[in-house]
């Protein structure tokens, strides 16, 4: 999908070099608006902030796209790769609000052909509707395509890309855009700006960025205490045998520990989750579980020492994850482990 450009903040960052999750902070903390483009040869993914909060997400691959939490949750593992880019533009609040409601909507109008329509007479209808939202053009020979961004009516951004020719260009020159689209042939689809409803949504990719941070942060946490539990105990695999019977005592009072939900599984240092809970219940369930775990540690050794040792061996982590972990509130939700 074309996107406005914007003004571009950072370009090429290669995604060996940089922890997106830790880069999302920082783009937080200068309450970034605009959007984070994560590129691989075969895949795009797409992140809208706003005041340095992830509003919404997009993703495509294989001509197949998809949006929402899956999408953020996907989008930042993809970042884990090797051989991508990450570019990052900065864009008005306003057209980040269309673009983030708009990007995974129906639309309102689909498959529109040059055929049987006109571009310049879609444009007048979308006026005549104050039409918020945007045109996603394909051209015909399929080596370009661009987006026309409405805000109650009015064109506010436009950009196609011509592979043709090999360039980009915008909304001062929207009447060559127009010539270019009827001469060469397209389709189009409309989409329409959800501005009333995105407030529930937002809250949900939220929750879902906040969640994505605290299992990077837990799986530091479990790594580091199933090697001093193994070592402790004498046995590899001591800790995660405890941690599996943990889990089913448990399931009542979080049920996505359950393993015959499948929802969560930890396996060599890795936290694998695809449930759909709050960060709260989620590191609850996870504290509780791994309380419950240390209880039945088979060595002699007093609680307070046991914790001590936690804390201590823990303390590379909150140093590494200092500021997410303040973030997320985790040093109040999990101080028996993560405390100085």
């Amino acid at each position: 999908m074309i996107l406005p450009r914007g003004e571009m903040v950072h370009e090429n960052l290669r995604t060996a070099f940089v922890d997106l999750n830790i880069f999302l902070q920082t783009l937080k903390e200068d309450n970034f608006t605009g959007y984070v483009q994560v590129s691989f040869w075969d895949y795009e993914g797409i992140l809208f902030l706003e005041a340095g909060e992830i509003v919404n997400a997009f993703e495509e691959a294989q001509g197949r796209r998809r949006g929402g939490e899956e999408a953020v949750e996907n989008i930042i593992r993809m970042s884990k790769q090797k051989d991508g880019r990450i570019n990052v533009y900065r864009l008005a609040p306003e057209m980040v609000t269309i673009l983030a409601s708009t990007s995974m909507k129906e639309a309102t109008y689909k498959d529109l052909s040059t055929e049987f329509t006109s571009l310049d007479k879609l444009m007048e209808k979308l006026n005549k509707e104050n039409h918020s939202g945007y045109i996603d053009i394909m051209l015909s020979d399929g080596k370009g395509g661009g987006i026309i961004v409405f805000q109650e009516g009015e064109v506010v951004e436009a950009v196609m890309s011509d592979e043709k020719s090999g360039g980009v260009y915008g909304k001062d020159m929207l009447n060559k855009i127009i010539d270019d689209v009827q001469e060469r042939g397209a389709t189009f689809n409309v989409y329409r700006a959800g501005l009333e409803s995105s407030g529930s949504e937002r809250t949900g990719i939220m929750q879902a960025s906040g969640l994505q941070g605290v299992i990077e942060v837990m799986q530091e946490v479990m790594g580091t205490i199933e090697s001093l539990f193994d070592g402790l105990t004498k046995r590899k695999g001591s800790f995660r045998d405890n941690f599996n019977r943990a889990q089913v005592e448990k399931s009542d009072d979080y049920p996505f520990l359950d393993p015959f939900a499948a929802e969560f599984e930890y396996r060599d240092g890795e936290i694998k989750f695809s449930g759909k809970i709050t960060a709260e219940v989620f590191v609850r369930g996870m504290r509780d579980c791994i309380q419950v775990t240390l209880d039945n540690i088979p060595v002699e050794m007093a609680k307070d020492e046991l914790y001590r040792k936690i804390r201590s061996a823990l303390q590379p982590t909150v140093t590494k994850f200092g500021e997410k972990i303040d973030d997320l509130g985790l040093k109040s939700s999990m101080s028996e482990f993560l405390s100085s």
